[in-house]
């Protein structure tokens, strides 16, 4: 199945660099982006693991990378990648819905 990251998980993607590349080194952010990257595979292959997200929006399935929720839908055969977000975030405010 293919995979499209949306503009707003891109930039989630870039936020959750920049801050772990201050926080502890570049390398460190590399890995982590590596490893929340690794799970949009395991998606695509497996669409149906992660649970229905109800109260963020309706069809978004959410998966846990880590510390990380990464919030998709499967459409036409398409694993749409929508957000990513830390896990201590308010969800339901913190999602975008674009």
């Amino acid at each position: 199945m293919r995979v499209r990251v949306s503009k707003t998980a891109r930039r989630d993607l870039d936020a959750i660099f920049d801050y772990w590349a201050r926080r502890a080194s570049p390398d460190i952010a590399g890995q982590l982006i590596y490893s929340i990257k690794d799970r949009f595979q395991v998606l695509a292959d497996s669409p149906e693991i992660g649970r229905e997200a109800r109260e963020t929006a309706p069809g978004i399935r959410v998966f846990p990378a880590g510390k990380y929720l990464i919030y998709y839908r499967k459409v036409h055969g398409v694993l749409h990648i929508q957000q990513i977000l830390h896990g201590a975030r308010d969800q339901a405010r913190a999602f975008r819905k674009d």
